[in-house]
């Protein structure tokens, strides 16, 4: 049986819509607050709902949730120390953020999108291998990782806002 048969119909469609987003990101664009956090909100939770997913149901859960947690919140504080993208820019009376476009976050969103495929495959392909602590732990500070690397860039936008 060929393994590609066995992927859901959806998972072509969230592949192409992070496509999509990707290249909307690629673009210099004009944000407010809300949209700029709301990507990084939804992704957040996309790497989290994986984490919970993969371990709901073990004994494994709560350690998942807490490696999630600990390298979503260490990933976000050192790089979100650095400055914004240059060329971004906060305007005070629009209320709004002008971002340079960055083919960072198309890269990212391919970077998720195959984590999650691949621990997808592995699992279905050789179920229970997963189920250590090492793979635990591994899987579960990658998803903090990307979700610290979004919420990072956040965060250096902010900065811009509060810094007038």
């Amino acid at each position: 049986m060929n393994v590609f048969q066995q992927i859901p119909f959806y998972v072509p469609i969230i592949l192409l819509a992070l496509v999509a987003l990707g290249l909307q990101q690629s673009r210099a664009r004009v944000l407010s607050v809300r949209r700029l956090l709301a990507m990084n909100i939804v992704l957040s939770v996309v790497t989290l709902v994986g984490v919970t997913q993969q371990w709901r149901g073990t004994p494994w859960l709560a350690l998942a949730i807490a490696s999630w947690a600990c390298g979503c919140l260490l990933v976000t504080f050192v790089l979100g120390q650095r400055a914004a993208p240059p060329g971004a820019a906060y305007d005070a009376q629009t209320k709004r953020f002008a971002v340079p476009g960055s083919w960072w976050p198309m890269a990212l969103f391919m970077l998720i999108f195959a984590t999650k495929f691949a621990i997808g495959m592995a699992d279905a392909m050789a179920p229970g291998q997963l189920r250590n602590m090492a793979a635990v732990v591994g899987i579960s500070a990658l998803y903090g990782l990307y979700s610290g690397i979004l919420n990072a860039r956040a965060w250096a936008l902010l900065k811009l806002k509060n810094a007038r």
